[in-house]
């Protein structure tokens, strides 16, 4: 089984992350906690005229494992905009930092469904009364869907503090978004107007895994089976349920294009582990992924360095020439013979979703690329992904 990297390559990545962190060469993570002040100066002026019922801001900070009431009632089919800004810093050395798409949660009334922001400016319409609640939880901290927080999955040392300023609309998100455009200074209107228009929605058929939440990271392509991917400072796992048998003859194939790659460095530490893949998830539990790189030679294999997912993920790098950036390429891997050099052990006997991955969380950047034809096939019968 691949191991995490560790020793002088780990030191030497490590140290050219705090350089840029030294260097101010980072985004931030998202709108700053005075453009929401600024916001609710705006809305104490013009929100009567915008047609705002009620509004609300909240501090919330990397310790608040518990849902949060905001105050904000809303009823059946109502329409409300959750304003964002600020982050949580996880690492001072490293410079990480978590804007609210990673880490804001949301849900109505005690009993209400749990969801993950998919944008710093969000509108919602109600699916049911009660009273907004809001919770901060790291990627992956979801302990059920039921709402509950896994208490092994804490932010040490965490600091920050994400400002959320939620708004309730008389007639619409559309309407009252549009009558703040003019006085709005900081852009959030215009962003949420723009979100409400044009919601990037998942293809059909697959969904994000559940733990990191949904996201507007994934959109449906221009044909059958082309999927579009563009990760901005978020993280997300796209998956589709693919039962198919894992023998011998089982061939995992695709096209890509990717075109921007979310790290300039190597991406086998956790500092610097945002990166564009696809996957395989077998049923046993484990999953191999494939992914591009900026600086790791292909057939470098390697562990991933996150927390929990160390004992179930191995990567696998097959693409890392910049040369091929922006050209459609395709792959075909023969997934049992690398299943036996990547991890090892006894087989798993079946295959049962296929994955893709985006992350640009770490250092804050973008990535994109899209995907096609993506079949798994044997001897005795073939499986296309749409």
């Amino acid at each position: 089984m691949a191991m995490p990297t560790s020793g002088l390559p780990a030191l030497l990545t490590l140290g050219r992350a705090v350089f840029r962190r030294l260097t101010g060469l980072r985004r931030a993570a998202g709108p700053s906690l005075r453009h929401i002040d600024l916001l609710s100066t705006t809305l104490a002026e013009k929100g009567v005229s915008a047609g705002v019922l009620d509004s609300r801001k909240v501090n919330l900070k990397p310790g608040m494992r518990e849902w949060h009431p905001t105050g904000l009632t809303i009823d059946e089919g109502q329409e409300l905009t959750i304003f964002t800004g600020g982050d949580v810093r996880v690492s001072r050395l490293a410079d990480i930092r978590m804007g609210p798409k990673a880490v804001l949660w949301f849900r109505i009334g005690r009993d209400g469904p749990m969801r993950k922001i998919v944008n710093v400016n969000q509108s919602i319409k109600a699916e049911r009364q009660g009273e907004l609640l809001l919770a901060l939880s790291p990627p992956g901290g979801g302990l059920n869907e039921a709402g509950d927080f896994n208490p092994s999955l804490v932010w040490w040392g965490a600091a920050g503090c994400i400002r959320v300023m939620t708004v309730k609309w008389a007639n619409g998100a559309e309407l009252g978004l549009t009558a703040l455009l003019p006085p709005d200074r900081t852009g959030l209107a215009k962003n949420a107007v723009l979100q409400h228009r044009y919601p990037r929605h998942a293809p059909e058929a697959w969904k994000y895994l559940w733990t990191l939440g949904e996201g507007e990271i994934y959109t449906a392509g221009s044909g059958p089976g082309h999927i579009s991917c563009h990760t901005d400072r978020d993280v997300g796992i796209l998956q589709i349920p693919a039962d198919f048998p894992l023998d011998a003859a089982t061939q995992l194939s695709w096209q890509w294009c990717a075109t921007l790659l979310p790290s300039s460095m190597r991406e086998d530490i956790q500092p610097t582990h945002d990166y564009l893949s696809i996957a395989v998830e077998f049923d046993n539990g484990l999953d191999l992924t494939y992914m591009w790189s900026s600086e790791l030679p292909v057939d470098t294999i390697f562990q991933c360095p996150l927390p929990w997912w160390i004992e179930r993920e191995t990567h696998w790098v097959i693409r890392s020439d910049p040369h091929q950036l922006g050209r459609w390429l395709s792959e075909d891997r023969n997934i049992l013979s690398d299943y036996a050099r990547a991890i090892g052990g006894v087989a798993p006997a079946r295959i049962v979703k296929i994955w893709l991955i985006a992350n640009s969380l770490f250092q804050r950047g973008e990535g994109k690329c899209d995907y096609s034809d993506i079949v798994l096939r044997n001897r005795e019968s073939q499986l296309a992904i749409k």
